[in-house]
């Protein structure tokens, strides 16, 4: 009876055992897991500034003359050509002034018609010595005198007259109508701080955007050309994305760089200019450039194989026995849509795991399952 006690226990503890050992089996199942074994390569990437968009000309519409506007000929969005009739000013006060110095033109030139007729008189009385040359000299200065008021009057006059010009304000150039914030009937100065409205070029467009003084020399660098003219011809041409996150269809070309940095920001200005036949693009409007960097040497990782804690970039690379070890990176600030581009941390040849690397802990071992680099 004892024996079969000890042979019953001695069943039940070596059934525990095998128990322990497939649940131990289960537990140490190694999993495959996919690996991209990196190369160097020739990477494209786009380096983005933030840039605000003006036209090839802006220009400001104000009055010349204070008065009340009388007619408003256009309306806000439209296109006007140069030369076209924008506003019309009280014109009532500026025409009188003009008749005024009319009449005071007409004035002096009958004044001055009068002291010439006098100098001749008193050139052929002093000719027959019947008066001394001192009356002849005295009828010359009154005309001197009538001639200079003359130019006077008529300065008046044309100054009154282009017064009179200004009461029509027409377009300087051909362009965009921005806002109109005055109406018909509202009183404008010559002095007031709001202008009547903005007309705006924008066939072309210009994308201002600035780089920092540290950001200039390594930029430039990157370009042949001995001259600043010719590093600039050599810089490849730009995207534009709007604000709404298109990418606006034409690109454009950077063409001129401030020659001075400024003492406020530290910084030099560049300038693209854009195409914009369809007026799709507007003056003042915040957009983003997009400049193409190449790097002929670049080791790329996909940006899903990549995980970032506390501000610092990871990834799992494959060791030695298929284990897998957490490894700090250091990407540039400058990526493609699916990729990250490697500063340093890693180098061609290294195997990293792409997914499911929330499954994973250091030192863990898997079964690689290399897959294809495109």
């Amino acid at each position: 009876m004892k024996k079969m006690h000890l042979y019953l226990l001695l069943f039940l503890v070596s059934g525990m055992v095998s128990c322990d050992s497939k649940k131990e089996t289960a537990t140490s199942e190694i999993i495959a897991y996919p690996v991209l074994t990196l190369k160097s390569e020739k990477a494209t990437l786009s380096v983005e500034y933030p840039t605000t968009l003006e036209g090839l000309q802006t220009v400001e519409i104000r009055s010349k003359v204070d008065g009340y506007i009388e007619e408003v000929f256009i309306e806000e969005g439209s296109l006007v050509h140069t030369g076209q009739k924008l506003f019309k000013i009280d014109a009532n006060r500026f025409v009188q002034d003009v008749n005024q110095r009319k009449a005071a033109v007409l004035a002096v030139e009958a004044a001055l018609e009068t002291a010439s007729i006098q100098v001749l008189r008193t050139q052929s009385l002093v000719d027959k010595k019947i008066v001394n040359s001192f009356e002849l000299t005295t009828a010359k200065n009154v005309e001197r005198v009538k001639k200079a008021e003359l130019n006077q009057a008529k300065a008046a006059l044309s100054d009154a007259q282009s017064q009179l010009a200004f009461t029509q304000i027409v377009s300087p150039i051909s362009g965009i109508v921005g806002r109109l914030p005055l109406k018909k009937g509202s009183l404008v100065s010559s002095t007031s701080e709001t202008a009547l409205t903005t007309i705006a070029n924008t066939k072309e467009v210009y994308a201002h955007f600035s780089l920092s003084q540290k950001q200039l020399n390594s930029f430039l660098n990157q370009y042949p050309g001995k001259s600043m003219a010719e590093k600039l011809s050599n810089i490849p041409q730009v995207n534009l994305r709007t604000a709404d996150g298109k990418d606006y269809g034409s690109k454009g070309k950077i063409q001129s760089l401030s020659g001075v940095i400024s003492l406020e920001t530290g910084s030099a200005n560049f300038r693209a200019l854009f195409p914009n036949p369809d007026g799709l693009l507007w003056s003042g409007a915040s957009a983003t450039l997009q400049l193409p960097t190449t790097i002929d040497e670049a080791v790329k990782v996909p940006k899903k194989a990549v995980f970032e804690m506390q501000g610092n970039h990871y990834v799992y690379t494959v060791e030695a026995k298929n284990t897998v070890h957490l490894t700090e990176i250091k990407v540039l600030p400058i990526a493609t849509e699916q990729h990250y581009v490697v500063q340093y941390g890693l180098a061609p040849g290294d195997m990293i795991i792409t997914e499911g690397i929330g499954n994973l802990k250091d030192g863990m071992q898997i079964q690689p399952n290399p897959v294809s680099t495109k």
